[in-house]
């Protein structure tokens, strides 16, 4: 690898340091505490292997999914807060949209001299647009990543009505039943290790 590409490549990863450290915001609006939110970081990992975990479920079911670019799409589609900060959804809908501009603008100032810029701006427009079923199956499973985190927190009961209302985005069946069964604690974290 030449020593300018590497540079290049090193200096978007040394930024997106910084999304380790950058609370979600929605979570903070919500009643969270500092140490009760997860970082931006921490979310696209757990948004990105869940986005696996169900892809691969349903490319077995039979669904056309282009796996490797919805965990990739999952990997990016909060890569512009690092530039922009996160801002809720709350907000974002208030916004009626004009926020995904902005996030675009920030996503193109973090990566304009990565070789891979064309990719991961093509990926990101693809995620904010919600029209391909690799865009649904990521916003699912942010979804249910947020539902989550805010699943154990009292301060969060109000909100959790707003995770029921994302299904006419994602269109996937198994998205609302999914939601039902963490909402109805159906499912536990696996503690089964525990108990040997």
């Amino acid at each position: 690898m030449k020593t300018e590409i590497l540079k290049k490549i090193l200096k978007v990863f040394l930024t997106l340091q910084w999304a380790k450290e950058l609370p979600r915001q929605g979570f903070i609006a919500m009643g969270f505490k500092r140490n009760e939110a997860d970082s931006v970081a921490a979310h696209s990992w757990t948004t990105a292997m869940l986005t696996y975990m169900l892809g691969s479920q349903m490319i077995k079911d039979g669904q056309k999914i282009n796996l490797d670019r919805a965990v990739k799409m999952a990997l990016f589609h909060d890569m512009a807060e690092t530039i922009v900060g996160d801002v809720g959804t709350f907000v974002k809908s208030m916004a009626g949209g004009s926020f995904a501009h902005i996030e675009e603008e920030g996503l193109k100032w973090l990566v304009f001299d990565l070789p891979q810029k064309e990719e991961i701006t093509q990926l990101f427009k693809e995620y904010s647009e919600r029209k391909t079923a690799e865009a649904r199956l990521v916003k699912a499973a942010d979804n249910l990543d947020a539902l989550a985190q805010a699943k154990g927190v009292p301060a969060a009961q109000n909100a959790l009505k707003y995770f029921k209302e994302v299904y006419h985005i994602t269109k996937l069946p198994w998205h609302k039943a999914a939601v039902e069964m963490i909402i109805k604690d159906e499912v536990e974290p696996e503690r089964g290790w525990q108990k040997k």
